[in-house]
């Protein structure tokens, strides 16, 4: 049993030891061909150009026509293709970052409810709502903006000074960055939007910012 553990682990080294020499030959080989093509490219060209001078004008100039629309054509496909696929991955990112950024909406929801008793919302278990904004937080590093990543940071921070005025602030922003994220235009809304949104009166947010400046 030993013998052929030994056996099998000397045949992994020399298979190992095969690859990194075949490995080895082959960018050998390829310098050496980059080296010749780049000491003959002037030559090759050279030639071309000669070739091309004896052929006549309705040989050259329909397969120049002919060469041209094909290099353009290519150059169209590729384009194409990588607009396509970046679109494609864009949309599935778009789908995960939706589902992050309405975890944290839903959770500012919750929220902002049991601080109206009117509604009959029911009181938020804070353990339970700082552990879903950390995982909200968690899976943004990952899919979120740079942008939607420093408005939750400074949400964080604010979070242990609970200034009210500058929690609003920072919801306000991180809301602007995900819709900015999500390929939204802010443009119209006018400033503190968000902040007052959820307010019954809008002007109690005006009071809380007049109350910071005093």
């Amino acid at each position: 049993m030993i013998i052929s553990r030994e056996h099998g682990s000397r045949e992994g080294g020399r298979m190992k030891t095969l690859r990194i020499i075949l490995a080895i030959v082959i960018v050998l080989i390829a310098c050496v061909l980059f080296i010749f093509l780049g000491f003959h490219v002037w030559d090759i060209s050279k030639a071309i150009y000669a070739g091309a001078k004896t052929l006549k004008p309705e040989v050259y100039v329909p397969l120049t026509i002919t060469m041209v629309t094909a290099i353009l054509g290519l150059t169209a496909t590729l384009i194409a293709q990588n607009r396509l696929r970046k679109r494609e991955t864009d949309a599935a990112f778009r789908e995960r970052k939706i589902a992050i950024y309405l975890e944290f909406l839903e959770a500012m929801e919750s929220l902002f409810i049991a601080a109206k008793p009117e509604l009959g919302g029911k009181p938020v278990d804070q353990s339970e709502l700082v552990i879903k904004l950390m995982k909200v937080r968690t899976k943004a590093v990952l899919w979120g903006s740079q942008g939607v990543l420093r408005a939750l940071s400074d949400f964080t921070k604010v979070g242990e000074n609970r200034e009210l005025i500058e929690m609003f602030e920072v919801i306000e922003r991180i809301q602007k960055e995900m819709r900015k994220d999500l390929g939204l235009s802010n443009r119209g809304l006018e400033t503190h939007f968000f902040s007052k949104l959820v307010l019954s009166d809008p002007a109690e947010f005006d009071a809380l910012k007049k109350n910071k400046k005093d």
